[in-house]
């Protein structure tokens, strides 16, 4: 399998990284996760009209661009690596899931796909959700919704199905979070209006890939950060990069992040070509790109000695987002089961 990007992708992400570059400084995303939002709304009118990012993985008949989960994640990994504060990979899997429903529940995406095309409505996920649906209104309530308290539309999980909600609908408690960067919210639902909004569990499964994506593209930062780091630190009259302790956890970490590339380029490419291959493919993913950020990030705070532990330092910021996404997949151990029950090494429940 090629991973390599398309031309097109190549192009996209060129666009996409030197936009976030601009946007997404150290002192911006520190801003941005300190204001009331959570986010800059300037910056994400911009990425919606400017670069046309929201309209991506929107089909072209709802006024979308009519890409799919490969230029997706391009955009996700590439806001990922900087931690840009924004809504945009919630938004991103809400208008997939619709877009690939469209056929089967054609209200929801006529209702929704047209305003997250053009970023006037935010999309949010409430996958870990105790609801109960009793015809055209839901009931119950939503935990961790990333993204809940400004969503626009939000995809209910209901048992193996989803509903679409209207933001206007719930009522989103925010959450003090781990990672300032990605805000959520308990959101409740009493009799709140639904269209049906097509099956659950590709939904749960292009979440997981997407995710992937940008914890290695996060990692992938932590690594060129620390190794820069190494090559201009001297101690005793020497680079600390140079000594063979520190260049044997450079390298480890090196290969755990290729290794973890890999996996997700696969996972993305596998949503792209034939997304119901990923039952064992995208928890795998999950687990094992989430296990690596976490790692790299850790060693990342390690390998700056002193100034990696500071408040000021950028290294904090990472092992939290890489933490915080692990506790949003579940227990390893949870994801572990699925996999080999998905991969037929372990009996089905």
């Amino acid at each position: 399998m090629d991973f390599a990007d398309t031309p097109d992708q190549a192009e996209l992400r060129s666009v996409v990284r030197a936009f976030a570059g601009r946007h997404a400084t150290p002192e911006q995303v520190r801003a941005a996760m300190a204001s009331p939002d959570g986010c800059d709304p300037k910056v994400w009118r911009r990425l919606s009209d400017e670069l046309g990012l929201t309209a991506l993985a929107v089909p072209e008949s709802f006024g979308g661009a009519g890409a799919g989960p490969g230029e997706v994640a391009v955009a996700v990994e590439e806001f990922g690596r900087v931690l840009l504060p924004s809504p945009y990979l919630s938004s991103a899997v809400v208008a997939l899931a619709l877009a690939g429903a469209a056929d089967e529940c054609r209200e929801a995406a006529e209702r929704y796909l047209p305003g997250l095309a053009d970023g006037s409505v935010i999309g949010a996920l409430a996958l870990d959700a105790d609801v109960t649906v009793a015809g055209d209104a839901v009931t119950g309530v939503a935990r961790n919704v990333v993204d809940g308290a400004s969503a626009g539309v939000l995809l209910v999980r209901a048992g193996d199905a989803l509903v679409a909600v209207p933001g206007r609908g719930a009522v989103a408690e925010p959450l003090p979070t781990l990672d300032q960067t990605r805000r959520q919210a308990v959101v409740r639902l009493d009799r709140a209006p639904a269209v049906a909004a097509g099956p659950a569990a590709p939904v749960v499964a292009l979440h997981r890939v997407l995710l992937a994506a940008e914890c290695v593209a996060a990692a992938e930062h932590c690594l060129d950060v620390t190794v820069e780091y190494l090559k201009t630190r001297h101690q005793f009259g020497r680079p600390i990069g140079s000594f063979q302790a520190v260049k044997h956890r450079a390298a480890d970490l090196a290969v755990a992040v290729t290794s973890a590339g890999a996996t997700a380029r696969a996972a993305v490419r596998t949503a792209a070509a034939d997304p119901r291959a990923l039952a064992a493919l995208a928890p795998l993913a999950a687990l094992h790109c989430s296990r690596t950020f976490l790692s790299v990030a850790g060693e990342m705070i390690q390998l700056h000695g002193g100034i990696g532990f500071t408040w000021e330092h950028e290294a904090h910021l990472y092992f939290k987002r890489a933490k915080s996404t692990q506790l949003l997949l579940g227990p390893p151990s949870a994801l572990r089961a699925e996999i080999g029950r998905e991969a037929g090494l372990l009996a089905a429940d």
